[in-house]
């Protein structure tokens, strides 16, 4: 009897591990909604699939959802930089894991040039690996 006793402590204790994990999730995604909500920002996988953006970003560039997720981030870039060597520069050390900070010229819904201010942020998981950019985003300064 005192092995079963064992194993259901041991049951019980994961399980309440599991709850907290779980509760934590909740509140990480929370925190994530908030800032979506209150912030322009964009998501990216790391080969710059967009996978995510929020309604303020939306709103600063003038594009509906649909007509962003699942582009390249390139759509958002004049076509000459997207084709240079400083674009697949900016890439690399985004893969990588390096931050990306600065004033960037991004494409509105109507084609013009808007300069934005961003931080590209590359979030890691397993042994480092890359597996999203969050981008943080707001009109750059004229």
């Amino acid at each position: 009897m005192a092995f079963f006793g064992k194993k259901k402590q041991a049951l019980q204790a994961a399980l309440d591990k599991l709850e907290v994990a779980e509760q934590r999730i909740i509140e990480l995604e929370a925190d994530f909604e908030a800032v979506k909500e209150s912030s322009a920002t964009l998501v990216l996988t790391p080969d710059g699939l967009i996978d995510g953006v929020s309604d303020a970003f939306l709103a600063l560039l003038g594009y509906k959802a649909e007509e962003l997720t699942g582009k390249h981030h390139r759509v958002l870039c004049e076509s000459a930089y997207a084709r240079s060597e400083e674009y697949i520069v900016f890439w690399r050390s985004l893969v990588i894991g390096v931050a990306q900070n600065g004033r960037f010229l991004n494409l509105d819904a109507s084609g013009q040039g808007v300069w934005l201010k961003a931080r590209h942020l590359p979030v890691r998981i397993n042994r480092g690996m890359v597996r999203r950019i969050i981008v943080m985003v707001e009109l750059a300064e004229s």
